[in-house]
């Protein structure tokens, strides 16, 4: 565990009560004997009011890059006197993992201990709810007469002056098109396959996003459909958060919407726009419907190109990519395979196993290799836990080092980068040993897996409890062939 130790002082008075030396040495002993690193030590001479700490703020932006794992502090007052810069670096710790220990123990997360924390947090919420609110009434202020408030536009239009006003590009029309094809019949996904393929740009690519899909979603088409802006109407604050600290967005009832009618160019006439909303709420109680069967090899197979899960088509009686069935071919091919060949496939492959495992020269051998590896791991692991036993002496001697001032923190802090790396490389090692040493005797595994294959066995048919146990995954190829990753195969076992 690497300590950050941040240590405050405000006035001369109070450095004669307690000196930055004896602070130091109270910290170290600490360290010593928790068995932990020391990292850094961020010293201020100033006031805990202010956040403007040369130090502290070295610390913060540290903290967020996982430099450390603890912050340590002799009290909280040390760290911060306001509310809003205690729940700062609360966050701040919180987001990146670190937790935060006072000496005089007020606040330990690592023992849950956060209870202090509860009042500042409290404190710095309700100033910066109150913000939040006054924030909120400026932005509906606005809404109310015809500013846009948000970030991106909708399709189809652009910003000019905080206005919307229609883009001079073809979306105007795509969103057109959208309208006139839902209410020609055709669903989210078809329309979305549609723009797909005769390339039409998709909103995340118009607003110049980061990593934007080059493939329409049906959930795009659905927010299109649904969005009141198209008549001409500015219609805002139809979503608002929970509270100031959560990220949760919560829809709010219409009647309370910011609407402001008629502030821009319409794209799509008022008749076009009410008779699509009742056109989807018919269909949703249409739809609305029992979830449908999961069916046999559902998560189990993956297309063998793209890598996206393959999908159950009830007329093929099989499955095939989810991302042709989705976007086309323009996407992948079919990959298509017979759920009943699959079946009949898989269970030749476990009766094949469960002869294969009757074999007594199988499990002699099976039975010496794991014998083998016992003793070699046993040998292993107390030849590991002796070098980290020394390793860990050495760090403590290091502390005491620093403490007495013969090494520098700078030398302390080489050194000990060199003895953690060569611990955690060991740590590592004998976590691996002790998993083989744990592991049941290769014949009792073999024994149980014997069982489990006869058991199943007595069934005409593949099961869902059967794929569970026995299947990792199947990779489907473009021709129809699988490949089927076992979780276990006699060759394996052979190798335990």
């Amino acid at each position: 565990m690497r300590c950050a130790v941040y240590i405050r002082v405000s006035t001369d008075k109070e450095e004669q009560k307690t000196s930055l030396e004896n602070q130091k040495s109270l910290f170290y002993q600490f360290i010593e004997d928790k068995g932990w690193d020391v990292y850094q030590l961020y010293v201020d001479v100033e006031s805990g009011t202010t956040a403007k700490r040369i130090n502290l703020q070295r610390l913060i932006e540290d903290a967020k890059q996982r430099k450390f794992d603890i912050i340590l502090a002799k009290e909280l007052s040390r760290l911060a006197r306001n509310g809003g810069l205690s729940y700062q670096i609360k966050s701040i710790a919180e987001q990146n993992h670190i937790h935060i220990v006072t000496l005089d123990n007020a606040i330990n997360t690592l023992d849950g201990n956060i209870h202090q924390f509860g009042l500042f947090a409290w404190i710095y919420e309700q100033e910066s709810q109150r913000i939040s609110d006054r924030i909120k009434s400026v932005l509906g202020s606005k809404a109310r007469s015809g500013e846009f408030k948000g970030s991106i536009p909708p399709y189809g239009y652009r910003l000019e002056n905080k206005r919307l006003i229609l883009a001079d590009d073809d979306t105007p029309n795509v969103v057109k098109r959208i309208f006139r094809m839902y209410l020609e019949g055709k669903g989210f996904d078809a329309i979305a396959r549609s723009l797909t393929r005769e390339g039409y740009p998709t909103p995340a690519q118009v607003a110049g996003k980061k990593n934007a899909g080059i493939y329409w979603q049906g959930t795009s088409v659905k927010k299109i459909l649904s969005n009141p802006h198209y008549v001409g109407d500015l219609v805002q604050g139809r979503q608002t958060t929970r509270s100031v600290t959560s990220k949760v967005r919560i829809e709010i009832p219409k009647d309370k919407h910011v609407v402001c009618k008629n502030a821009h160019p319409p794209i799509i006439s008022r008749e076009d726009f009410e008779a699509v909303q009742q056109y989807m709420e018919g269909r949703k109680k249409q739809q609305a419907k029992p979830k449908a069967k999961k069916h046999l090899f559902t998560n189990y197979l993956y297309c063998a190109d793209c890598g996206k899960a393959l999908w159950y088509v009830h007329y093929r009686k099989g499955y095939v990519c989810g991302n042709y069935y989705k976007h086309g071919k323009h996407a992948c091919s079919q990959h298509s395979v017979k759920e009943k060949e699959l079946m009949a496939v898989i269970l030749t492959d476990i009766r094949t196993m469960v002869k294969t495992l009757n074999e007594n020269e199988v499990m002699a051998r099976i039975e010496g290799k794991a014998l083998q590896a016992r003793k070699q791991a046993e040998k292993q692991s107390q030849t590991l836990q002796r070098r980290i036993d020394k390793l860990k002496e050495q760090k403590t001697g290091l502390i005491r080092l620093l403490a007495s001032g013969t090494i520098t923190e700078v030398e302390y802090k080489e050194t000990t980068e060199g003895i953690n790396a060569e611990l955690s490389s060991l740590q590592e090692q004998l976590q691996y040993v002790q998993t083989l040493q744990g592991l049941k005797s290769a014949e009792e595994r073999v024994v149980n897996l014997k069982k489990e294959l006869k058991q199943f066995m007595k069934l005409d048919n593949l099961t869902p409890e059967m794929i569970h146990r026995f299947v990792e995954k199947i990779e489907v190829q473009a021709d129809g062939s699988v490949n089927i990753h076992y979780k276990f195969t006699p060759t394996a076992l052979l190798t335990a």
